[in-house]
């Protein structure tokens, strides 16, 4: 009888936080913007810093841009999936 009641407890007050999945977030979570932000900042640092750096410069730029539709994807990927509203 003991251990019929320890269950009982146990699934009541599990049961809540398993059963039921979070609600998803009313929007992007700041750190992803700040993320973008840093990463708008970077890229247009780079972009009025001259000289080619032997490619190096541009093609920084160019992973940056690549960071940013990354994370615009994300943001679609969450949207779509109820993650974020």
């Amino acid at each position: 009888m003991k251990i019929a009641t320890l269950l009982l407890a146990v699934t009541i007050l599990v049961a809540p936080t398993t059963l039921f999945s979070n609600p998803p977030q009313k929007d992007v979570p700041a750190e992803v913007t700040a993320a973008q932000n840093a990463l708008k900042g970077a890229y247009n640092d780079l972009q009025h810093a001259g000289g080619d750096w032997g490619g190096h410069r541009v093609s920084a730029m160019q992973h940056i841009q690549e960071a940013l539709t990354e994370l615009n994807e994300a943001e679609k990927w969450a949207r779509e999936h109820h993650d974020i509203k």
